[in-house]
């Protein structure tokens, strides 16, 4: 019979599962807004440190010692990963390479979600506001539900919107972060009596490897606040 495996000994089959498949990664210090985002697994010190890869010149790197959570995105999983920063790495000579980052090794087990659609809106974190662009009208609406595919969004006007409508969202997610992106309608429905009673369900298209990729970052980070959330309660 296997021997079940222990936590360094998962920890360590996921981080170089994430290095030889070039893993999707970010990295968001705690009580932060913004993320780093597009890094890669580089190498690995089992037991010691988590290398990352992918730092551009602009990003500012928080201090070492700054928590952070390391979140990377394997199939339909999401896995999160609470560490803290150390001293970065010189990746080659110059002041135009930018360096390595180095993470202490986890001490904490991590935390493995599907990668399923998130509530942008609940009891504790409000909706974003966003302006749907529909048959030559703006109309103001709040985004309820997302996914890097689809969104669902509450407007206060009574509307009927038809299967496949083409329309246009607008919206800033949070770090001032512009974001318009096209959706197909695909679910339409009345509330009575809600605050939002018109709710319509779009699959999005033609998305551009830039824009999946801020809609991911946000995703991961408005999980982690709710996961950070529900630990202080």
């Amino acid at each position: 019979m296997k021997a079940p495996q222990s936590l360094d000994q998962h920890l360590e089959a996921i981080l170089w599962k994430a290095k030889k498949s070039g893993t999707s990664a970010s990295l968001r210090a705690e009580g932060a807004v913004k993320m780093l985002g597009h890094l890669h697994v580089h190498s690995l010190e089992t037991g010691a440190s988590i290398h990352l890869e992918g730092l551009k010149l602009r990003d500012s790197l928080p201090p070492a010692g700054t928590a952070v959570t390391l979140t990377l995105i394997q199939g339909d999983e999401v896995i999160s990963i609470r560490t803290r920063l150390l001293e970065p790495l010189p990746a080659g000579t110059g002041p135009q390479v930018p360096p390595v980052i180095r993470a202490a090794w986890p001490t904490e087990p991590l935390e493995i979600h599907p990668r399923r659609e998130v509530r942008v809106a609940t009891p504790d974190l409000p909706p974003l506001e966003a302006t749907i662009l529909w048959q030559g009208r703006r109309l103001e609406a709040k985004l309820l539900n997302l996914t890097d595919m689809g969104m669902g969004l509450g407007l206060r006007e009574p509307l009927t919107f038809s299967y496949h409508d083409q329309v246009e969202v607008v919206t800033n997610l949070p770090g001032n972060e512009a974001l318009t992106v096209a959706g197909d309608v695909r679910h339409s429905e009345s509330l009575e009596g809600d605050e939002l009673p018109t709710r319509v369900g779009l699959v999005l298209v033609d998305l551009s490897p830039e824009t999946r990729e801020a809609l991911q970052r946000f995703i991961q980070a408005r999980r982690m606040d709710r996961s950070t959330a529900m630990r202080g309660h």
